[in-house]
């Protein structure tokens, strides 16, 4: 990250960044009230499989290809239960699926990491603008406005209503636009940082359009200098304020 430039836009990630969710067991719980059984374990294996799947043949959660997003993840859900029930009726998957959508579109799957609160609010104190750049679906507004999130910031970026997804660096232009098309003010790349948990999607992307990155690296996964800065790495968000504190407090003192 280049510190000698004042950050005059902040945008974030939301799943994986602001946002997590227990996403076993949410399905083993909504299953359940389905009266079907499913192992946690293997509702992973599915759900990251189908995932990758499905984002290769209908990309931007098939935004493109005439499905759309709904569609989208009925499949996944379908796909997650059919790998345990093999002949559940088309019924029963579709009313799981419409209960894990309607969930996943409010604070009853999704939870603030800690740190989100104290870290928005700073930035937001220091008169910088923050955004969100995310591959989501139209669902997201919704849900940063039910986990009380959403007045924090000044766009919300999603890859299903801009139509491209991370890491392609015209919807990180697409930010600084809408920044000068809110705030009447020009934001430079050098000015502007993305923070992300994806080291290809937000990391990679961010630098790709000359912005600055920050990595969200909870597991402490091995990561690869060549293509990321050990300054830019954090393992949570009260680790990253406390990153923030240690020059934007500095510069305060100095004026």
């Amino acid at each position: 990250m280049i510190k000698l430039v004042r950050p005059r836009l902040v945008t974030f990630d939301v799943t994986g960044t602001l946002l997590m969710t227990k996403l076993e067991e949410h399905y083993v719980a909504i299953g359940t009230q389905h009266g079907l059984s499913v192992d946690p374990r293997k509702v992973a294996r599915s759900f990251k499989h189908s995932f990758r799947r499905l984002s290769k043949e209908h990309p931007v959660f098939g935004k493109h290809t005439g499905i759309g997003w709904e569609n989208w993840w009925r499949q996944i859900v379908h796909n997650v239960f059919k790998d345990q029930h093999s002949y559940l009726p088309e019924a029963t998957l579709d009313k799981v699926a419409n209960s894990l959508i309607k969930c996943y579109g409010t604070n009853m799957c999704w939870h603030k990491y800690p740190g989100t609160i104290e870290l928005l609010e700073y930035l937001q104190k220091k008169g910088v603008i923050l955004g969100v750049i995310s591959n989501f679906d139209e669902r997201l507004e919704a849900i940063l406005l039910d986990t009380n999130i959403r007045f924090y910031f000044s766009f919300v970026l999603t890859s299903y209503d801009f139509g491209v997804e991370k890491p392609d660096t015209s919807i990180f232009e697409e930010a600084l636009r809408l920044t000068k098309e809110r705030h009447s003010i020009d934001i430079s790349p050098q000015e502007a940082i993305h923070i992300g948990d994806s080291i290809r999607y937000d990391y990679i992307g961010a630098k790709a359009a000359n912005w600055n990155g920050i990595l969200i690296n909870r597991d402490g996964d091995a990561i690869d200098d060549q293509n990321v800065s050990k300054n830019d790495v954090f393992v949570n968000l009260q680790d990253l304020r406390a990153h923030f504190s240690s020059f934007l407090d500095r510069e305060t003192k100095s004026i």
